[in-house]
């Protein structure tokens, strides 16, 4: 899901004319705090234009694990056994396909929502990216 920055106007009448007054930006996208996740995990994620960001306190949506469907059935995949995840587009506009790679060498595929964010704190700041603008996400234990 793609949101528009928009400025919000907040109209004021205090005893005598109505004044405007700035508010913000409504609906920002912009991570100015991030989830504190359960545990400290790293990571490196690459997004489609093929920027690299390094980041700790990796969550998925807030969480220490990738979630979405395996055919019928619900799945979370912790992140102490992924090693990596590639993410591509599906037929589904609103789905991704998170490709799992585990730290055993096996691997699993689980369908994500596409807006469900990657969030974390990188050396400059913090960082959020949707999961449909993920390319791959590298962890490092």
């Amino acid at each position: 899901m793609r949101r528009v920055l928009v400025p919000a106007l907040l109209l004021v009448a205090v005893g005598g004319p109505i004044t405007a007054v700035a508010t913000g930006f409504g609906g920002s996208d912009a991570p100015s705090r991030v989830p504190v996740p359960a545990r400290d995990f790293a990571a490196t994620v690459e997004d489609l234009s093929g920027n690299v960001v390094e980041l700790r306190k990796v969550s998925f949506d807030g969480e220490v694990f990738v979630y979405g469907r395996i055919g019928e059935g619900h799945a979370a995949v912790p992140f102490e056994r992924i090693a990596e995840v590639r993410v591509e587009p599906t037929s589904d506009k609103d789905k991704r396909v998170a490709f799992i790679k585990l730290t055993d060498g096996t691997s699993v595929k689980v369908m994500v929502d596409d807006d469900v964010p990657c969030w974390g704190v990188a050396p400059w700041g913090n960082y959020k990216i949707a999961a449909d603008d993920i390319r791959r996400v590298t962890f490092h234990h």
